[in-house]
């Protein structure tokens, strides 16, 4: 197997934040992971574990109190996407939320438009340019901040609860909108509490109470190391999580000693496993 490129990588990275009282809170405690070319991580968590601190420490808009980070090189394009919409917009109106990540490239009037048009269109939305951030919705705000960032075809693409404000609709606009950017060779960190989101995943980090509890694949989060031998208490159990349906109805078959295909993700994934099992 040859060596993949890692693009970031934190050291027994620890964050305390200080108190009005001047006292130490410490957020997290010798955090180490490597982020490679081609990852999709999804990050997941009870609140108050330290997950969302991860956007902040790789965007650079927290510092470390110990540990290091690292990356391939200055000029990494990373752009983020946070859990507060209002917190990341230098313009007044969506033209100029655009035109901050405009390409360096002269436009005809036309083709601008349809530059514009194409990048808002890609997150599910058709607003007119001239349209002040104050009128929007919390969820088109944020969609317009996933617009953006998108835009400049990043490298590395942090995600900070980016469905939080979302209907079913939009947050399914917006996985497949960071779908072809993934499949266009952008590499993603997607924090989340939904658990239905981890399907998309090639990795998942798991944190409780500031540290790294698991690492590994999806399915041995919902299911455990040994596939289909399922262990009494799951590592997505350990973090006092509650698994997605699909995960609950495939562990509820296999008890009963139903022989899935596989080890479903996704309701489709389920249906699939189902059929299999009556082949």
């Amino acid at each position: 197997m040859s060596k993949r490129e890692i693009l970031a990588s934190l050291q027994q990275a620890s964050v305390v934040y200080r108190t009005e009282s001047g006292e130490g809170r410490r957020v997290w405690s010798d955090v180490t992971m490597d982020i490679c070319k081609g990852d999709w991580i999804v990050v997941i968590g009870p609140n108050g574990s330290g997950k969302s601190t991860l956007a902040s420490v790789l965007l650079g808009l927290c510092s470390l109190s110990s540990g290091g980070m690292e990356h391939r090189q200055k000029s990494l394009v990373t752009r983020g996407v946070l859990q507060i919409p209002d917190a990341q917009f230098v313009g007044d109106t969506i033209r100029e939320e655009l035109d901050y990540v405009l390409p360096q490239r002269k436009f005809e009037a036309e083709s601008l438009a349809a530059w514009y048009a194409e990048t808002l269109s890609a997150v599910g939305l058709t607003l007119p340019i001239e349209r002040s951030l104050n009128t929007l919705s919390g969820g088109q705000k944020q969609l317009v901040n996933l617009a953006a960032a998108l835009a400049v075809q990043p490298e590395l693409l942090i995600l900070d609860e980016p469905t939080a404000m979302l209907d079913p609709a939009a947050r399914k606009e917006v996985r497949q909108a960071v779908r072809e950017a993934y499949q266009r060779g952008t590499t993603v960190v997607w924090i989340t509490h939904r658990l239905e989101e981890v399907a998309d995943a090639t990795r998942v980090i798991g944190f409780g109470e500031g540290r790294i509890s698991f690492e590994g694949e999806p399915r041995a989060f919902f299911y455990g190391e040994n596939g289909y031998d399922l262990p009494v208490v799951t590592p997505c159990m350990e973090l006092g999580l509650d698994a997605p349906y699909v995960i609950k109805t495939a562990i509820g078959l296999l008890q009963q000693g139903c022989r899935l295909g596989l080890l479903p993700l996704s309701m489709e994934e389920l249906a699939e496993a189902v059929a299999s099992s009556w082949a």
